[in-house]
């Protein structure tokens, strides 16, 4: 049986699942003619669409050269997909800025083209993170041992302000499993400045559900 190999990719992306599959909810039930309705949701969307433009230049940055070190042009695909992504996250900002300076009596249809726009993003994105997962991770594991994937993951986390570093942790925890959160967390404990590890545990401890919370707990008491 092979072992299974680190991957990169897995918890970072359940946590941008989440995030897109979410505030695609959230537009969907967004009432364009209520003022706080229209307001937290672009709130939502832009800090969605500022997230995934991150993301894109971390994998630009970090992982893409170094499937480039293992097979020259292999990253070339990845990178023009990337820009198109780009280029849909420039249409939905404009698309939110317009919808926010419409008049609410005009706002139906606007909305409506926002959210169908949005779906074609989140579709979009949910077909490339598979991509990623499949073909990308095989390069990596290819030319990288795991302990040199996971150093990869440590320079991505390193360049993150904690501001950032919260976020990330918002969504990414809720999304993983209980084995996968307590594997991760008993990790930073063992690894982070203690101050870290309490601020994503309070993180934790305010974004999952009672019963996972609770179990969570018992996990690393043991």
């Amino acid at each position: 049986m092979t072992s299974q190999r680190f991957d990169i990719y897995r918890l970072i992306h359940k946590g941008l699942r989440s995030y897109l599959t979410d505030t695609l909810l959230t537009i969907g039930k967004m009432d364009p003619h209520s003022e706080a309705d229209l307001h937290a949701g672009l709130t939502r969307l832009r800090g969605l669409l500022q997230f995934c433009q991150h993301h894109l230049e971390h994998e630009n940055t970090f992982i893409h050269p170094a499937m480039e070190k293992v097979l020259p042009g292999c990253a070339d695909a990845m990178y023009d997909h990337h820009q198109h992504h780009e280029a849909m996250i420039a249409d939905l900002r404009d698309a939110a800025d317009q919808l926010q300076a419409t008049p609410a009596s005009q706002r139906d249809t606007l909305t409506a083209a926002l959210y169908r726009s949005l779906a074609v993003f989140v579709a979009d994105n949910l077909a490339h993170m598979h991509e990623e997962e499949t073909r990308n991770n095989a390069i990596l594991w290819r030319g990288y041992s795991d302990d040199e994937i996971r150093a990869i993951e440590h320079a991505i986390v390193s360049s993150l302000s904690p501001e950032k570093n919260a976020e990330v942790m918002q969504w990414m925890l809720p999304a993983m499993n209980h084995q996968e959160r307590h594997e991760f967390l008993s990790g930073m404990r063992r690894e982070a400045p203690q101050g870290v590890f309490a601020g994503v545990l309070e993180i934790a401890r305010q974004t999952l559900a009672n019963a996972e919370w609770n179990k969570l707990q018992f996990a690393l008491a043991c």
